[in-house]
């Protein structure tokens, strides 16, 4: 079976290895250079107990009071585009509890298998940094460190792992340098962390020994030909296959179009930087949870990532904004100096209005599987998506957890025609 893949980001990748695995011939198509982009700039953490739907209640009054601020961690820029102001409506109408918590159990589901298919992928010879100490959350008010207890309360009563609430006295034993001002903190034990860019390359160096073939710097979209079969075109560049997949984040709704599709996503811009390290090895991940941002204790730098920024397909670096992520450390760590030189870089994650990711084929062409909206969880949540789409493109049956992630729950919405 020939099949091709369009994006090699980590879900892209994962399903181009999942397929070759299984003895299918793939290409792999990509508008830049395979394994970059949002899959490489990540905070790399594999979190299966802190994988909630960014819907959730008070999460759109909060970005509306935070859209004056410049370096606010959640933010939306208004666009006059009807299809933005639906997706931003739709999104509002998932900020509900039982939303929330349907969504939740959901996404809990498709985790399942997560650290077993990590150890797998470690089994069959990927070698990539991966850290299984775990991570900390970090917090400086009462009114968060209890919002975030009854959640993972929830994800715990849905079959998540247990975690340990930490007081004032011994957060500092759990992470070095903390400032005073922090008051509590949740230690999830079993999550990991891993460099995202390692993770990539080991992807890609599979893929290209079992086969797969890479086209890079070409942006493709599908339509169909006067034969009706699907074809793939952009940049001179023409192929047919057996079966298509779709996993070009953000711009999987452009690669669709063409076949009468519009896919319900927005990209979400999230910042980051890479300072030197601040940690001894073996410290765990932290979440410096008011503040939003993520810091990822790597062997070589400590990374620190974060925000949520809805205004389309835009990768310019607002300095000011990305900035906000390095002085807002300043609040949970003693002697904090925001350091000199630091490059910013820019990611665009694929959101759904619902908080979970499409996953499955196309309602009325099967020979196309599409793989998107994953959020912030494209690493999580990457090789079990690669086992559903090998699973989709062999024409095995839908799993029972997999069955909420169809487009077909967003109705005739995502039909162009």
């Amino acid at each position: 079976m020939r099949v091709t893949v369009i994006g090699a980001g980590s879900i892209g990748l994962c399903s181009a290895l999942a397929l070759a695995a299984e003895g299918a011939s793939v290409q792999v198509v990509d508008s830049g250079v395979p394994g970059t982009g949002a899959s490489s700039h990540n905070a790399g953490w594999v979190v299966p107990s802190m994988s909630a739907p960014v819907p959730a209640p008070g999460v759109m009054a909060k970005s509306l009071r935070w859209m004056l601020k410049p370096d606010s961690p959640l933010y939306i820029h208004p666009s006059p585009n009807p299809q933005f102001a639906a997706f931003m409506l739709r999104m509002l109408r998932n900020c509900t509890p039982s939303r929330f918590e349907s969504g939740l159990k959901n996404l809990m589901a498709l985790n399942e298998r997560t650290f077993g298919l990590f150890d797998e992928l470690e089994r069959s010879g990927l070698r990539f940094e991966n850290h299984r100490s775990g991570l900390v959350q970090l917090f400086r008010t009462q009114k968060s460190l209890d919002s975030h207890i009854d959640e993972m309360t929830q994800v715990r009563d849905l079959g998540g792992d247990d975690f340990e609430v930490l007081a004032r006295e011994q957060v500092g034993d759990a992470i070095a340098g903390l400032s005073d001002s922090i008051l509590g903190g949740i230690v999830c034990p079993r999550e990991r962390f891993l460099d995202p860019a390692a993770f990539t390359a080991s992807l890609i160096t599979a893929c290209t020994d079992l086969g797969v073939e890479f086209v890079d710097g070409t942006e493709v979209s599908l339509s169909q030909d006067g034969s009706g079969r699907v074809v793939a075109t952009g940049n001179g560049y023409t192929t047919t296959a057996d079966h298509f997949v779709v996993a070009a984040g953000a711009w999987s709704g452009k690669a669709v179009r063409g076949l009468g599709y519009t896919l319900p996503l927005q990209a979400g811009k999230g910042y980051g930087f890479d300072v030197p390290s601040m940690f001894p090895p073996g410290t765990r991940a932290s979440y410096l949870s008011e503040a939003k941002v993520a810091v990822t204790p790597l062997a070589a730098s400590t990374r620190l990532a974060g925000t949520m920024g809805f205004g389309g397909l835009d990768e310019r670096i607002h300095a000011r904004r990305a900035n906000g992520i390095l002085t807002s450390a300043a609040d949970y760590f003693d002697n904090w100096v925001a350091p000199t030189g630091a490059v910013a870089w820019t990611g665009l994650r694929p959101m759904t209005p619902d908080g979970m990711p499409i996953i499955g084929a196309l309602p009325a062409h099967p020979t196309v599987t599409v793989a998107t909206g994953h959020a912030m969880l494209g690493i999580t949540l990457g090789p079990v998506t690669g086992d559903l789409v090998a699973g989709s493109v062999f024409g095995r049956p839908v799993p029972g957890y997999a069955d909420p992630f169809r487009l077909e729950r967003f109705g005739r919405s995502a039909l162009r025609r």
